[in-house]
């Protein structure tokens, strides 16, 4: 008997009757005690994980350092704690809200943008990050009567990650899986030939491959598909970002104009210039809204 093989499914199964228990818990206590509970979680969360914390410290600080102080900074990752912690319980409150409560809680800036990117038939590239509470920007597309596709990678625990599809399920978007061979392309090809929005999230550090860009002047890497997606298909890619309004429970979903792509014969510059475009976008909200980017991971490690 393998031991290590069998704890480990010991302890993926204890994690799905758990996460089902905690969906099941958050849904029925209503939305903003959910949000509530979610940053008094992230208050808590942030004085454990010391790891996270002190990561997190040390990436703001490299932007920051000339322009706050060592205690504005703290106060940020304070916030970011409680805010992504927030944006998770509200994530599973939000699938059980009525349709009305669900745009009262979230409004749209830059709706024209969307449906005139979408009029033209080749789909929408919807270049978002892990920023503000992304996770239900999906739904309240959704809403709207948008087709919905969302490239995401699956959970190593099957359970768990069926969790998960279901909660996206009720949350009125589709999953689509990211797969090393060629079939989650076909997919995202399929997507915007039926005229879906297609939310690619780029703000990840790229560890095997990826476009040498600058995030917030500093050397990085980042994902060149939402563009190369772009260019093989004409499909228009409009930035869109979930912003958590200063009452700290509703959120604004700004959808930007469509980056200006520009083609000029030699595909690896095209793919090159326009990453960096969609990465300025991408930093220049962290830059406004720095506590609700997710800064505790190693973004810029080569």
């Amino acid at each position: 008997m393998n031991l290590k093989k069998t704890g480990k499914h010991v302890r993926d199964y204890i994690a799905s009757i758990w996460l089902s228990s905690l969906i099941q818990r958050v849904q029925k206590v209503g939305y903003p005690k959910a949000s509530a509970k979610g940053a008094r979680l992230g208050h808590f969360a942030h004085r454990l994980l010391r790891k996270q914390r002190r990561l997190t410290l040390q990436n703001l600080s490299m932007i920051f350092a000339d322009t706050k102080t060592p205690d504005q900074l703290k106060t940020i990752v304070r916030a970011l704690f409680e805010n992504f912690f927030r944006s998770g319980y509200e994530c599973m409150a939000y699938s059980n809200l009525s349709p009305d409560d669900k745009k009262a809680y979230v409004q749209i800036v830059g709706k024209e943008h969307l449906d005139e990117a979408l009029s033209l038939g080749h789909g929408v590239i919807s270049l978002s990050a892990h920023f503000g509470n992304f996770l239900i920007m999906m739904s309240r597309l959704s809403l709207e009567g948008y087709s919905v596709d969302l490239l995401v990678k699956k959970m190593k625990d099957e359970r768990v990650e069926e969790l998960l599809r279901k909660l996206r399920d009720k949350l009125g978007y589709n999953t689509i899986y990211v797969n090393e061979k060629i079939q989650s392309v076909k997919a995202c090809l399929a997507s915007l030939k039926k005229n879906h929005v297609l939310v690619l999230l780029g703000d990840q550090r790229q560890k095997k491959a990826g476009v040498d860009v600058t995030f917030l002047g500093l050397p990085a890497k980042a994902a060149a598909g939402p563009i190369s997606l772009a260019l093989s298909t004409d499909a228009r890619v409009l930035p869109m970002f979930m912003v958590r309004n200063p009452d700290g429970i509703t959120h604004t979903l700004h959808i930007e104009a469509p980056i200006e792509i520009r083609t000029t014969g030699s595909k690896e510059s095209d793919i090159s210039n326009h990453v960096q475009k969609y990465t300025d976008t991408i930093g220049s909200y962290a830059l406004k809204y720095p506590d609700q980017w997710i800064w505790n991971h190693k973004r810029w490690a080569q």
